[in-house]
């Protein structure tokens, strides 16, 4: 090989070759698998959104059954409240009455502290 054919081979021409080659390699693999690639991870997203869709409405369902149950819960809670309330009410008017027949006050009832 003589000179000018070894310099076109090592030279700038053949760099300029060697990256227009490498460039269109690249170019062709990522036109084939890049697609795919992004594809696939378009439809995982998407899974995902539906997935947290369904996770979101049983979170909603379930905050409203629990929503319910308190609900509930407190208004027996009210009415045991309401019961044992209209039950002591009496009974506090009849030990009033049995204070006064037995003759106490307020100064009998006090503890008295030994020394």
């Amino acid at each position: 090989m003589d000179g000018v054919t070894m310099e076109f081979l090592t030279g700038p021409a053949s760099a300029l070759v060697l990256a227009i080659t490498l460039l269109m390699g690249l170019y062709r693999l990522a036109a084939k698998y890049l697609p795919a690639l992004i594809d696939r991870h378009i439809k995982l997203i998407d899974d995902m959104q539906e997935s947290q869709k369904k996770i979101s409405e049983k979170l909603d369902q379930v905050a409203v059954a629990v929503t319910m149950e308190h609900a509930s819960q407190n208004e027996a809670m009210r009415k045991a409240i309401s019961g044992v309330h209209s039950r002591l009410n009496p009974i506090q008017d009849d030990i009033k009455e049995m204070k006064i027949k037995m003759g106490f006050t307020a100064a009998q009832t006090t503890v008295i502290s030994e020394d």
